[in-house]
């Protein structure tokens, strides 16, 4: 299983702050605007002590029974904010490719042209060093960066 800070397992059932695992590596998760306000891009907070906003991990897919709400290590999970925005749209994260660079960007909002993979929402939590690192698992898995 995934722990939280407080040694608690995730759970499907939670909401959670994704923060650094080291200080003085900025703040939280949060959404922000790109070229134009809607879809959110899924961005860090630039001040440390600003948390962002919760996030819920689900199971991806049917890996895991429906009656395991644990989220675990290096298995397929969804990710969205539990907040609202002002773009009336979901707030789950998928890999988009930018339209005009090519780059490939975490967005939250309707899922444009899917890939043949059909996995642009499925990320992983990884360990990393102390903590835990979040991994996009679109065609292969890579690192978010943060």
């Amino acid at each position: 299983p995934v722990y939280d800070t407080e040694g608690h397992e995730l759970s499907a059932d939670g909401s959670y702050y994704v923060l650094p695992a080291s200080p003085g590596h900025g703040g939280g998760l949060t959404m922000a605007p790109r070229v134009l306000p809607c879809p959110l891009l899924v961005a860090q907070e630039t001040d440390e002590r600003r948390k962002g906003f919760p996030v819920r991990f689900t199971p991806w897919g049917g890996a895991a029974a429906p009656e395991d709400r644990t989220i675990r290590v290096s298995t397929d999970v969804r990710i969205r904010f539990n907040a609202a925005t002002i773009c009336v749209q979901s707030t789950e994260w998928h890999v988009g490719d930018e339209p005009l660079t090519g780059a490939r960007r975490v967005v939250t909002g309707p899922l444009i042209g899917p890939s043949p993979s059909g996995r642009e929402n499925a990320f992983r939590v990884e360990k990393y060093g102390g903590g835990h690192k979040l991994v996009s698992c679109r065609d292969s898995c890579q690192d978010l960066g943060v």
